[in-house]
């Protein structure tokens, strides 16, 4: 199981520079990371106050105010369409993310006896372990009745919009629903409730 990856516009260096600086905000979380038994909860709560930070925000300031103001002024100010993945990303996948983060250091450690990977961030899927995205879905319901993509083949390109935006095919998409579909998104889809591994 590996978890190497890096928040779209914020980079690795920025980040590891504001922590050898001795940012309060990032020491205190980066320590709690590698302290064995933490629940589930506290992991959750300090990695969405990083996330805020990372991106800017105060300490009282929450991913989903955030995400919001900053998809506003850039709505106002950009000329073209806003893509999600400039946003900072949703509670909901921080979270999932910062139990991944917090297994995987625990497993680099050896301190990961007793932990079950299913609790944190991960399901299985083929007998693989596959990172748990988020547990919302992609927009409400009532707008993704309206968002399809009509393609007249099993979506295996990004000229498929939903594919290329990161959505998976509904039945409202076209002909692509009358077989299987390549969309890579359909697959990752969870499955889970948002309470079944709350501890």
């Amino acid at each position: 199981m590996r978890h190497d990856s890096r928040i779209f516009g914020v980079g690795k260096k920025s980040a590891f520079q504001k922590l050898v600086k001795g940012d309060p905000v990032l020491q205190s979380c980066a320590n709690a990371f590698t302290i064995p038994n933490q629940t589930t909860q506290i992991i959750e709560d300090l990695g969405c106050q990083v996330m805020s930070f990372l991106f800017g925000g105060k300490h009282a300031d929450s991913l989903e105010t955030m995400r919001y103001n900053i998809f506003s002024k850039k709505v106002v100010s950009s000329s073209s369409f806003v893509t999600p993945e400039r946003l900072p990303p949703t509670e909901s996948a921080t979270k999932l993310h910062c139990r991944r983060v917090y297994y995987q250091i625990m497993v680099w450690m050896g301190m990961e006896e007793g932990m079950d990977a299913m609790k944190w961030g991960w399901k299985l899927l083929d007998n693989c372990f596959v990172p748990l995205m988020s547990r919302m879905n992609a927009a409400p319901d009532s707008l993704l009745q309206v968002i399809h993509c009509n393609c007249s083949t099993v979506c295996k390109t990004l000229r498929c919009s939903c594919r290329r935006y990161g959505l998976p095919c509904t039945t409202v998409c076209g002909p692509c629903q009358l077989e299987e579909c390549d969309n890579p998104h359909n697959k990752f889809l969870p499955e889970e409730s948002d309470d079944e591994d709350e501890q």
